[in-house]
């Protein structure tokens, strides 16, 4: 699958979650991420050259409104291809659901892998329905940054409706305000590693 992904920073995630309900966002759950993000063992392909990504994910869901649904905690190990646009963050991406990431961790410490940073992030996600497609967004706080940003996303079966998805999320990004320069292309990792050089 091919996830076709926009970004864009926000200033006001109280009023963006106002007009997500004059929209008719539907409020799934609430997510905490611990995602470590890994390189390649030294001599092989960088990944921070080759655009790519490779990330172990702790991730805790819960109902903001609800304390009595139990909190539920998942992990996966993905594979983030490289970017093939240049306005969104639009790339392959390999998920696999996995039973805990600690082995997963050793084990590719021990083959070489090289542990970059572990990102954590607050999130909110909510499902819409525009132009009879389903759009996942999420409003993600990112504690290290201090900055609120919105995600939005499309799973693309193939690159030939990639641009499709591409128009669909920037016109329904347009319903906020949002303009299709405002898009994001730098990870959050990248965000972060750039911040912490500043210090």
């Amino acid at each position: 699958m091919i996830e076709v992904e926009i970004k864009v920073k926000i200033s006001d995630p109280n009023l963006l979650l106002k007009k997500f309900e004059d929209l008719n966002g539907v409020y799934k759950l609430s997510l905490h991420h611990e995602d470590t993000y890994f390189n390649m063992p030294k001599g092989l392909r960088d990944f921070k050259q080759t655009d790519e990504a490779l990330r172990l994910r702790k991730s805790i869901e819960f109902n903001r409104d609800n304390n009595l649904i139990a909190q539920k905690i998942n992990y996966f190990i993905t594979y983030k291809g490289k970017k093939i646009d240049k306005t969104t963050k639009t790339r392959e991406e390999i998920e696999v659901k996995l039973n805990e990431t600690e082995n997963i961790a050793n084990l590719l410490k021990l083959l070489g892998f090289q542990e970059v940073f572990t990102v954590i992030k607050e999130r909110e996600l909510y499902d819409f329905k525009f132009q009879d497609t389903r759009i996942e967004a999420l409003i993600d706080y990112l504690p290290i940054l201090e900055q609120y940003f919105i995600e939005v996303e499309i799973l693309a079966e193939s690159i030939n409706k990639v641009e499709k998805a591409k128009d669909i999320l920037f016109q329904f990004l347009e319903s906020f305000d949002f303009k299709r320069e405002e898009s994001i292309r730098t990870s959050y990792l990248e965000l972060v590693m750039n911040k912490l050089k500043k210090v």
